[in-house]
């Protein structure tokens, strides 16, 4: 097993939106990712193996993960798949306004382990997939311009979003009836809050008071919207850096959980798997480079 890194995918300045055509006939070995990838298959058949499961793929399936999740292919027949790279600071800068809508931003937030979404697995209509696929064949494997911002980075950007809108499509309305059109404010500062420090010690009393709205409205303000309580939002945050940090460093177990806010080295082992399936220790010889 290997992981594939930022390093490995996104050229030295290039743009952070990079897609990939791949041809399988034999499974592949579980890799793990430190970026957002979605892939789209366009032809064949397969079963996508992850942390959350196993499921079977066919024209038009969409899978994608977060940063830290690991997946693998078993049993492919002649399966076709376009893989679309995406740095993470593409959300939180680039298409900003993404995490706002309460469609998408639930899509990125709800992957990852939760990456069947509740029992909607994602898949493209078939007009949806027409486009995406002519794009994604214009796009893939070109060379990539020296630095983002240009033609070449909105035709990426525009058919990432079809994709992801094409995707959230798939997923059904929340029962509750709390989404709406827009995104509140209070939550995308909350994950802005807990992005930027994760070690922090948050508990939902403080992290309400800081975007100013009560913790029981804040509660349901970000479930509705992203599909996920703020301190699961926290939790999948602290796994995704400690994965990189298995990765990158020879830091000790224990002192991982710490720098991620995990202070007790049995419960920051409990969270991590519960994100990924793997203990710490596991996930580090795993996906390690040269392990």
């Amino acid at each position: 097993m290997h992981r594939v890194r930022l390093a490995e995918v996104f050229p030295p300045d290039g743009p952070p939106i990079v897609a990939e055509r791949f041809e399988l006939r034999s499974d592949t070995s579980a890799h793990s990712h430190d970026f957002i990838e979605l892939a789209v298959v366009i032809g064949g058949t397969a079963t996508h193996v992850t942390a959350a499961g196993e499921r079977d793929l066919d024209r038009g399936s969409v899978t994608m993960l977060r940063p830290g999740d690991w997946h693998g292919y078993r049993h492919c027949h002649k399966l076709i798949v376009y893989n679309v790279y995406v740095g993470p600071e593409v959300f939180r800068r680039d298409l900003a306004w993404v995490r706002t809508d309460p469609h998408l931003g639930r899509l990125l937030h709800t992957a990852g382990r939760s990456g069947h979404h509740s029992g909607h697995p994602l898949r493209l209509d078939p007009a949806t997939l027409r486009i995406v696929e002519t794009g994604l064949a214009e796009t893939a494997g070109r060379p990539h311009p020296a630095t983002h911002p240009g033609p070449a980075y909105a035709v990426r950007a525009g058919i990432l979003l079809c994709l992801l809108g094409g995707s959230a499509a798939a997923l059904s309305p929340d029962p509750a009836g709390e989404r709406t059109d827009r995104g509140h404010p209070a939550v995308v500062a909350a994950t802005q809050l807990l992005e930027n420090d994760v070690q922090r010690d948050w508990n939902l009393d403080d992290l309400a008071s800081a975007v100013n709205v009560s913790p029981a409205y804040l509660a349901r303000l970000f479930t509705a919207q992203l599909g996920i309580p703020p301190m699961t939002c926290l939790g999948r945050l602290r796994a995704e850096r400690a994965a990189a940090l298995l990765i990158e460093t020879d830091l000790p177990v224990a002192a991982i959980g710490r720098l991620v806010g995990w202070h007790d080295p049995n419960y920051a082992s409990r969270r991590f798997r519960h994100f990924f399936a793997l203990s710490p220790a596991a996930y580090r010889t795993r996906f390690r480079p040269g392990g």
